[in-house]
């Protein structure tokens, strides 16, 4: 996609008017249609500006085919904080909590399923002492995001209960497991993850009395 193209989805995304962007930009009007004519290209100066106004790296404004058409609105129109935010609240009402079981999708498979307008969650995983999952996240039927997880109880001291409660304290920074670190009674829980939302991994374990009882990898990121 060229930038003539990406400056015209992101202005109609956000219902501005070529007038209404120009008035912003302080330019005249000709010049947001030469842009999106192809006519003529920004200055880095108006650039900067076209980034602040629709929240996109000039990266991705510049770049071609850097970006699909899907990928610039449901970044635009559903921002990652957005995301974030909702994926919080459908952790906690979902596998935590014990809510929102649905049929298995898949012969011995637990499923959960939560929804809010127009984001969808699911987490599906498979296994007991030792299980495999993943969670994602749709936006009007678009995948947007998604973690994949491998993990097994190592001692039969392991509480499930105990890291239920630690999952419960996910954060909105850190969307993806438990906290950095919970501790109650004998039990500690730590998780510890490289990257950011967009491309992570990690690993949380839970300690009894300094013994590791429980550990569990995982990854992922957004797929928009």
């Amino acid at each position: 996609m060229e930038f003539k193209e990406k400056l015209q989805l992101l202005r109609t995304n956000m219902k501005l008017s070529q007038e209404e962007l120009a008035n912003r930009l302080d330019i005249s009007r000709q010049s947001i249609t030469k842009w999106e004519n192809g006519q003529s290209f920004p200055d880095i100066q108006n650039l900067i500006q076209l980034s602040e106004i629709f929240k996109v790296s000039i990266d991705r404004l510049v770049k071609e085919n850097d970006i699909c058409t899907i990928s610039l609105f449901y970044e635009h129109k559903y921002p990652m904080q957005d995301i974030r935010i909702f994926l919080v609240r459908a952790k906690n009402n979902t596998y935590i909590t014990d809510e929102n079981e649905i049929m298995p999708s898949q012969p011995g498979s637990h499923d959960f399923r939560y929804e809010d307008g127009d984001y969808l969650y699911m987490d599906t995983y498979l296994g007991g002492q030792k299980f495999i999952g993943g969670e994602r996240v749709w936006i009007r039927n678009h995948a947007v995001w998604a973690m994949n997880y491998y993990g097994e109880s190592l001692d039969e001291n392991f509480d499930i209960i105990f890291l239920k409660e630690a999952l419960s304290h996910v954060s909105v920074s850190m969307p993806f497991r438990g906290p950095e670190f919970y501790q109650k009674g004998d039990y500690m829980y730590q998780c510890q993850v490289q990257g950011d939302f967009e491309c992570f991994s990690g690993e949380e374990r839970i300690y009894c009395r300094q013994k590791k009882v429980y550990a569990c990898m995982f990854h992922g990121g957004t797929i928009l």
